[in-house]
């Protein structure tokens, strides 16, 4: 895993999959971005098959250069990049023989997380320059376009809910919730003390500040229910800005939360006798452009083909043990039935208005890469297939019905109670695996396979512990 200098390479452009969104229109647009940005650093972040988030740093001074001459901005990186666990052991089957050369993203480059650091994204490619199919970028880019030959497109934005913590000095757990009086959903008490100094409130309105500078115009903030938890309620972008800004929203925060002392988390259940934390997807869906209504019978069978999946999908969604800690029945999680309902927070789906649905089966653990590419890739099958919306609108908890009144409604079937059940679920769904990539959903169910083997000796306590120090 070492790397030298020689890893960064500077190269003419020759590139035969060259696309739009993984080169800027010009260099003079990215030499311009960073101009403005005042930069001395640049980080180039991957996500991983773990959901760990990677970084490499090169002085903007180099790529300067590299841009000014002309030349593509590429970083060699081992190819079991996309095969190590969170303790960065490479799972079976990969060695570490070969290299991919990560192309930097040009239209993802935003300021932050830190003073003087811009950032954006990578793709994988392969050295000859062709996609790599494991890289989790590329499989929603191409997901997109898959869709997008079928006239589809999409807006995809993103809910941010985290937990802060203390650091706890003197007792054995390594963080301690905040202190507080009551903290719950939307209670304004939380806010009291907002301008003081070194409140988390405070430390809220620097977050706020440094995403505007980084060009996330937040709509809405709110304290959630859990100690110390809020939910911050991003934009709507095409999916692969989407996941892009769903990603750096969470490094300023960390950032600027852990320059005041305080740990942000993902995890779903960082406490056991509060509510979870989720990542929500608001989705709409668009057929041929323009801002026309999208038919019913497109959203119905794009939702349809997703609740059809839904149970392999969520191999993506709850990809952790800890995941299904949070996943029960109600507790505002979208329980555990696979169902949809209007303005129905209690199932995986909730239909909002017209073709804007909200994915509530998805936590801070997943790749959002990975999981919107099988959210989207299950849709666009059931739009090919003109599957009907079998399932009828449900208005109540699905756990608090009857047997038969669920049936009623078209609702057999539970979310898989574990992750080693979903990943079963997802390498039995043929259709899905071919719609993502064969190669693609293997690697991911042996990363995934390699981990619970790594977590399960552990006791609840230690994993939860491992995981609040990594996620």
């Amino acid at each position: 895993m070492a790397s030298d200098p020689s890893e960064v390479a500077y190269t003419t452009p020759s590139d035969p999959a060259e696309s739009p969104e993984t080169k800027p229109a010009s260099p003079e647009l990215a030499l311009r971005s960073l101009s403005i940005h005042g930069a001395k650093w640049l980080r180039i972040y991957w996500v991983d098959y773990a959901s760990s988030s990677k970084c490499r740093l090169v002085p903007t001074i180099e790529i300067y250069r590299a841009l000014q001459d002309g030349k593509q901005v590429t970083l060699s990186i081992t190819k079991a990049s996309l095969g190590i666990l969170q303790t960065d052991a490479m799972i079976p089957g990969v060695t570490a023989t070969g290299v991919y050369d990560l192309h930097p993203v040009w239209s993802s480059l935003r300021s932050g997380p830190a003073p003087g650091h811009v950032s954006c994204y990578g793709e994988f490619r392969q050295v000859n320059g062709l996609d790599c199919v494991l890289c989790p970028r590329t499989l929603l880019r191409r997901t997109v376009e898959k869709a997008s030959a079928r006239g589809l497109s999409f807006l995809v934005g993103f809910e941010i809910e985290f937990v802060a913590m203390q650091k706890n000095a003197d007792g054995p757990e390594k963080y301690r919730p905040i202190p507080h009086d009551g903290h719950s959903w939307s209670t304004s008490r939380v806010l009291a003390d907002w301008g003081r100094e070194g409140s988390l409130t405070t430390v809220l309105d620097e977050i706020v500040d440094q995403l505007n500078m980084a060009g996330i115009a937040i709509q809405q903030l709110h304290a959630e229910s859990a100690p110390g938890q809020y939910e911050i309620v991003l934009p709507p972008f095409e999916p692969l800005k989407a996941c892009d800004t769903l990603l750096h929203a969470r490094q300023m925060i960390e950032s600027t939360a852990a320059r005041h002392g305080f740990r942000i988390t993902l995890h779903p259940k960082p406490w056991a006798h509060a509510c979870g934390s989720a990542s929500h997807a608001h989705i709409s869906v668009s057929e041929g452009g323009g801002n026309a209504a999208t038919p019913s019978r497109v959203y119905e069978s794009f939702y349809a083909g997703v609740l059809k999946h839904l149970r392999a999908i969520s191999a993506f969604t709850y990809p952790s043990p800890a995941s299904y800690e949070r996943a029960v029945d109600g507790y505002w999680a979208g329980g555990r039935w696979v169902a949809w309902g209007s303005q129905n927070r209690e199932t995986p789906l909730r239909k909002i208005d017209g073709s804007h649905w909200e994915f509530k089966a998805l936590d801070g653990m997943a790749n959002p890469y990975l999981a919107v590419a099988a959210i989207l890739a299950a849709g666009t099958k059931g739009v090919i297939d003109e599957a009907p919306l079998t399932f009828r609108d449900c208005e109540a908890d699905p756990a608090n019905l009857t047997e038969s009144q669920r049936k009623e409604l078209g609702i057999t079937e539970m979310l898989p109670q574990s992750l080693e059940e979903a990943l079963e679920v997802l390498k039995a769904d043929e259709d899905l695996v071919e719609m993502l990539h064969p190669d693609a959903v293997e690697r991911y169910i042996n990363t995934k396979a390699a981990e619970t083997a790594f977590l399960a000796p552990m006791s609840s306590e230690e994993r939860r512990a491992w995981i609040l120090e990594r996620y």
